[in-house]
């Protein structure tokens, strides 16, 4: 959105005329940045200069606006809300209008989590600890970066953190952090007996109380 764009510019005092061809440049600097830096590093600890430019052109799209105004529309004011991969911290400007009364993010990326905290400095809040419970727990585009071994046990962390899950695992596996799901996760969740609503590859998981996936 337009307004990850000048924020980026400020946090990263980069101006530039043309946002097509800044984005353009970033993303392929940041993909050469993952082929030398090789595999030997966790892919959480790439904090390039590139990677907030390399997030912005990957969700610059109309569907994640779409899915932020989704989870906008569903969350109650003053709710509990836990972000689990929070990449530039576009949901949590959209979910400051909500007034949450505790906003938790957990972004591996170290540079991605400092600029979310200046982000929201700005806007006069501070984000909450990880607590034990959520009134909505998300994590869209998450999920696929992670060991494929650690993609079913955290997707079972969230779920039971929250009452309601708002889960998105991106399927494009041309990008360099990719790593396959072995599991379809929408049939999992309905196996385990949850309630679930597809919206366009967003999953909306009702969570039941005090049950858990096993």
């Amino acid at each position: 959105m337009r307004i990850d764009y000048e924020e980026i510019q400020l946090y990263t005092r980069l101006t530039h005329h043309s946002f097509e061809e800044l984005i353009e440049k970033y993303h392929t600097n940041n993909v050469s940045y993952y082929r030398e830096i090789g595999e030997e590093d966790a892919w959480f600890y790439k904090s390039s200069p590139y990677h907030l430019y390399d997030i912005l052109k990957t969700r610059d799209t109309g569907l994640y606006e779409i899915w932020y105004d989704y989870i906008k529309r569903r969350i109650e004011r003053k709710s509990t809300v836990f972000d689990f991969g929070a990449g530039i911290g576009t949901l949590e400007v959209v979910l400051l209008k909500r007034y949450p009364s505790v906003l938790t993010v957990e972004e591996p990326n170290l540079l991605c989590l400092d600029f979310i905290h200046w982000r929201v400095a700005r806007r006069g809040f501070t984000f909450s600890p990880l607590t034990e419970h959520y009134d909505y727990v998300v994590s869209i585009d998450t999920l696929q970066r992670l060991p494929s071994d650690d993609i079913k046990p955290t997707l079972d962390w969230l779920i039971g953190l929250g009452d309601r899950c708002f889960i998105y695992v991106n399927s494009d596996d041309r990008h360099p952090l990719y790593n396959k799901v072995p599991f379809d996760i929408e049939e999992y969740v309905i196996k385990a007996g949850l309630e679930v609503e597809n919206f366009h590859g967003l999953l909306n998981i009702k969570v039941k109380k005090d049950e858990q996936i096993s």
